[in-house]
């Protein structure tokens, strides 16, 4: 069945790249909706019957959706689930968090099951340009916006890899931020999608295990590994309450052998 879009995007050339799109509305995303408001509400009676089916359908299809996750998050599997790696450090966090996560395996599972029941910018991802390495430097940045925020980065292990130096800066600073590394030797959304889309015949995204929490340490940032599913949420409050920069290394099902939200970089 076809599905009919509305693209709203203040950029008039990325219009309709991905999908056709039945309408364009070119400005910013705020003025748009409050203009597309207006055009719709004065449909009362009808307006208010179509809502109240709409959002029974939303309901049904977010239950349905969050089942399943639970059934993940609550595994004792290893490696450890990310679903669970998701679930356990919302757990901890305070309501006005800020998570920034890189593209890669954090951003489908934050992005798809991640809750932010406040609004205001709590959850921040740079999935459409998949700069990897973009986590921790945009945990600084959120660090000096709102000091009274916890802030936190989570990112994959190929991305550690290109800001692992930040560390020094993070640590001259003192700023307390945690920092949350998926390991799981790969560039898991790049290999997700060879595997879907290429047989799995993969090309340039393994590497070895490192141990982060042992270069952190290096650099004077308390740091854990966790390899138990078990012991992560405690780990994570631990670290999520300190009171300088932390680090937890999470050993992690690859994103290509998981139940991933999305598994392909281009949908």
């Amino acid at each position: 069945e076809r599905v009919r879009v509305v693209h709203i995007d203040v950029d008039a050339a990325t219009i309709g790249v991905n999908y056709r799109a039945e309408a364009a509305l070119v400005g910013d995303a705020r003025a748009c909706l409050e203009a597309l408001h207006d055009a719709v509400g004065d449909r009362s009676a009808q307006n208010a019957r179509t809502a109240a089916a709409v959002a029974a359908e939303v309901a049904a299809a977010k239950s349905e959706k969050f089942a399943a996750f639970r059934v993940l998050a609550e595994s004792d599997e290893t490696p450890i689930r990310p679903e669970r790696l998701v679930a356990d450090l919302r757990a901890v966090l305070p309501p006005d968090a800020i998570v920034t996560v890189d593209p890669g395996t954090p951003c489908p599972y934050f992005s798809a099951f991640y809750e932010c029941n406040l609004t205001g910018r709590h959850m921040v991802a740079n999935r459409a340009h998949g700069a990897l390495g973009y986590a921790l430097p945009a945990a600084l940045g959120a660090a000096f916006a709102r000091p009274d925020a916890k802030c936190v980065a989570v990112m994959g292990d190929g991305a550690f890899g290109f800001v692992a130096g930040e560390l020094e800066t993070v640590v001259r600073l003192g700023l307390p931020v945690t920092l949350v590394v998926v390991s799981n030797a790969t560039y898991g959304w790049i290999k997700a999608g060879q595997q879907a889309n290429f047989q799995g015949r993969y090309f340039s995204v393994d590497f070895d295990m490192t141990d982060h929490a042992a270069v952190a340490a290096a650099y004077g940032v308390k740091s854990w590994r966790v390899t138990e599913p078990g012991e992560l949420r405690r780990t994570l409050a631990e670290a999520a309450g300190h009171d300088g920069p932390t680090l937890v290394d999470v050993v992690c099902q690859p994103l290509h052998e998981a139940n991933a939200p999305v598994s392909e970089w281009i949908a």
